[in-house]
């Protein structure tokens, strides 16, 4: 039996056999549109267009994988379904009617057995791609069609939660970006403890000392939580804990309790004291950071603008209290560009999509066609299936359709999923 996603697959692509189309009445039926595909509560296809003998209909249809699921669903006491006028099963177990008592015209589409039997090779697939047999076959023009669709979808996805944020009347642009990259220098683990130390401080207290390195270190590093274990371990903790004290008490907010911090399993450089100091020296040097972001006129302009190295006492530790040889911890290229890749371009489109800047939106474009494709290990594994990224357009892309469909096997959502199970009618049997 076909699950209930494969059978709304072949309803909206018209993958039935016309000969099958005979509804449970014994009515012929012609499809004039299947409708448009709903997403989200209420009946699967809006819209539908049909003919059922000579007559005419035009609403929604519903699609089950027993016809008896209208009623486990509670359809027929929904008035929300009154306007279906088909229902399309995998099994007719029994007749359905609305909650106005109306039956409701049932079909079960026939289909050519090939299309199921693809699809369950996908979905049964235990490669790191589940099209891996097929995907060097694929029509060059869908797979570039897809990416495009996809980096669109990725985008959209991580400027939603700075388009709420500018959306706040009391949040500016720069206290948002503040914000957003406040959860950037925390990846790839610290994210979260990040996030809520950049929420603990307010953005205009941090301003009020940007002048100041070594108060701006007191005052992240204080409420991070780090600098209390850490205040007799030498004489630079020793003074921003110090200095912490005296600025604490502008701070509402208690500091965050150090177990949040991860440490393990991260290489040194991307150990979260580098990090914050590196935050650090960013407010110092670079903020308000928005118009400078707006007004480069290259990328390798905007990398400089986020190579701000931690402060001198880092130059010789990784930890407080811990020396290690002396190198000074700049914010290496793959950093840097992951920062801009996931969190200035999106914020760039949420100022955008806000009305705020209208050029923000065409330099977001440009600085994903204008970076290198990012290098790890999902994109080296797409090269070995022969699909390369030219740029972070479309590494972002690949990543986007790996994470989101190839790792759930979402295949009949996938353009390129749906077009191996429609060219599978083809096939020798």
């Amino acid at each position: 039996m076909a699950p209930e996603g494969f059978i709304q697959f072949v309803w909206k692509h018209r993958l039935y056999s016309r000969k099958s189309m005979i509804t449970t009445c014994g009515q012929n039926l012609e499809v004039e549109n299947p409708g448009e595909q709903n997403f989200h509560a209420g009946p699967d296809f809006f819209n539908a267009r049909i003919r059922l003998d000579s007559m005419i209909w035009a609403g929604n249809v519903e699609i089950h994988r027993y016809a008896s699921d209208w009623y486990k669903h509670g359809h027929h006491l929904d008035p929300a379904y009154n306007n279906v006028i088909l229902h399309v099963v995998g099994d007719y177990d029994t007749d359905v009617t609305n909650s106005r008592g109306r039956r409701i015209q049932t079909v079960v589409p026939g289909y050519h057995k090939s299309l199921i039997r693809r699809y369950q090779v996908l979905k049964n697939s235990e490669s790191w791609l589940p099209c891996s047999e097929y995907i060097r076959d694929i029509n060059p023009r869908i797979l570039s069609h897809w990416l495009a669709s996809l980096q669109t979808e990725r985008l959209i996805q991580k400027c939603y939660r700075l388009e709420k944020i500018l959306c706040v009347p009391s949040c500016n642009q720069d206290e948002a970006l503040y914000m957003a990259l406040a959860s950037g220098y925390g990846l790839p683990v610290n994210t979260l403890p990040f996030e809520l130390l950049a929420k603990g401080i307010q953005y205009s207290y941090l301003i009020d000392h940007r002048d100041s390195l070594p108060d701006l270190e007191s005052i992240l590093f204080g409420h991070s939580g780090m600098l209390f274990p850490a205040r007799e371990k030498g004489p630079y903790p020793s003074f921003l804990w110090s200095r912490y004290k005296e600025l604490k008490d502008s701070i509402s907010e208690k500091p965050l309790p150090p177990y949040l911090w991860k440490f393990l399993r991260l290489r040194p450089a991307s150990f979260p004291t580098l990090r914050i100091s590196q935050f650090a020296s960013l407010i110092h040097k670079g903020f308000p950071l928005t118009a400078n972001i707006l007004g480069v006129d290259s990328i390798a302009e905007m990398e400089q603008i986020f190579r701000t190295g931690a402060s001198e006492y880092w130059d010789g530790h990784y930890l407080f209290g811990k020396c290690s040889p002396p190198k000074p911890k700049i914010p290496g290229d793959q950093f840097i560009a992951t920062l801009i890749i996931n969190i200035i371009v999106p914020f760039l489109l949420a100022l955008d999509k806000n009305g705020k800047r209208s050029i923000a939106g065409i330099r977001a474009g440009e600085i994903l066609f204008q970076l290198k494709a990012e290098s790890n290990q999902i994109i080296k594994n797409w090269e070995l299936f022969g699909i390369s990224a030219n740029n972070a357009m479309e590494s972002q892309a690949l990543l986007q359709l790996y994470n989101v469909y190839c790792k759930q096997k979402l295949c009949l959502d996938c353009q390129i999923g749906a077009d191996l199970i429609k060219t599978a009618i083809h096939e020798k049997k």
